[in-house]
């Protein structure tokens, strides 16, 4: 029989498709601009302080970031859109179109990939992109424009997924290329076993969430095209992430001593990438890494109630990306490893619960008992559509 706790979640999670509908419709009308929580340097009043050194960038980026108050209208930063967000509702526009089969959504998919095509970081050897502004952070500054593999690898996908539901060559031949810009323009350092691929073309950090999604997109479209080169940088580059996990299954954000944390939606990243990479080059020890690092996540990141835990060993910030993330990770683990039933239908509902604000879009982060209530358009709302739209793609594939 199930648990109360199950059938209140059950009549939240019925309001889902509602709920997505709305925010869709709250994110269409703004033309899917926003703030972002890393976007401070995007202010007039403090660019050229920031520009001092990349720490007093640092500093700048983090006082915005963390105020209670929401500054960005003081501070004159616009919003803007961001190519990274557009990716992640790409992704969600193709899901919501094989489920309902609306032209609507088909239509609109091919403006927001009509809109990264056209809006390419520039002077690389492949299709990239960057965010829209300038992100000082431990390692390296990069200013506005400047392409990440992270960014590359989610909008590279997406453009694969609209490729396979229409059979238009221009969306394959602009996931290629992203995997051109990730072979030719990107850093490679060496480890024990592999390599890593940089997270921009100007720094040769070394992080796992960032080199284990280059290498799914190069393990997908090789495995499309039969490029066996991208096959092989695909598993070069996943070993050297898998053979950094660590005994219990999980992994540091980086390889830098500053990297040492250990999150929820990295550490989901680098599941969902691992999957990818098994499924579509067969690789053994990437499916293994993966089986290990979900049983850690199931065991580390969530609550009883459903509540998904922002780092391993303490749960705030509650932040509504990390519970996003976490639905579509159960989501697509699920098809593949065993899963509590509940656990995606309860990390829902109380998403939906703490963040919902009942007026088109769902808030940013709780701490300490307080509410930041900035509507973030691509750490946020895009991940939230994303998934509201896998748990319904899961439910419809439960009932048949």
């Amino acid at each position: 029989m199930p648990s109360l706790d199950h059938l209140f979640a059950s009549q939240k999670c019925q309001n889902a498709k509602a709920i997505s509908n709305e925010l869709f419709s709250w994110m269409s009308t703004r033309e899917f601009k926003g703030w972002d929580p890393f976007d401070a340097l995007n202010s007039p009043l403090l660019k050229s302080v920031s520009r001092i050194n990349r720490w007093t960038g640092v500093a700048t980026l983090q006082c915005v970031k963390r105020s209670p108050i929401n500054l960005r209208p003081a501070l004159l930063i616009p919003k803007t859109i961001n190519a990274k967000g557009l990716g992640i509702i790409l992704m969600a526009l193709i899901i919501r179109y094989r489920l309902n089969r609306q032209d609507e959504d088909k239509q609109r998919a091919f403006q927001l990939a009509c809109w990264l095509k056209e809006n390419q970081s520039k002077g690389y050897g492949g299709a990239c992109w960057g965010y829209p502004f300038d992100l000082p952070n431990r390692e390296f500054y990069a200013p506005a424009g400047t392409p990440t593999i992270v960014n590359t690898a989610f909008i590279g996908g997406s453009l694969l997924d609209l490729f396979i539901e229409t059979a238009q060559e221009e969306w394959l031949d602009l996931a290629i290329s992203a995997c051109e810009f990730i072979c030719r323009d990107l850093k490679r350092s060496a480890g024990k076993q592999g390599f890593c691929f940089s997270y921009t073309p100007i720094d040769q950090s070394q992080v796992h969430n960032a080199n284990l999604l280059g290498a799914a997109l190069l393990a997908r479209v090789g495995k499309m095209t039969g490029r066996g080169d991208l096959q092989e940088l695909s598993m070069q580059s996943a070993v050297f992430s898998i053979f950094s996990q660590n005994e219990d299954g999980s992994w540091p954000y980086g390889e830098a001593r500053n990297q040492k944390w250990i999150d929820s939606f990295h550490t989901g990243y680098n599941l969902r990438a691992l999957k990818d990479i098994h499924d579509h080059l067969g690789y053994k020890k990437a499916g293994d890494a993966c089986a290990k690092g979900y049983s850690f996540y199931l065991r580390h990141f969530f609550l009883s109630d459903g509540t998904v835990k922002f780092y391993h060993d303490k749960a705030e910030p509650l932040d509504a990306h990390a519970f996003a993330h976490a639905v579509i990770c159960l989501s697509d683990m699920a098809r593949r490893f065993e899963t509590p039933p509940e656990l995606a239908e309860k990390a829902l509902s109380r998403m939906i619960d703490l963040f919902w604000s009942g007026k088109g879009y769902f808030y940013w982060q709780k701490q300490h008992g307080f509410l930041y209530r900035m509507a973030c358009m691509r750490w946020v709302q895009a991940w939230a559509l994303l998934a509201l739209t896998k748990f319904l793609e899961s439910r419809t594939r439960q009932v048949h």
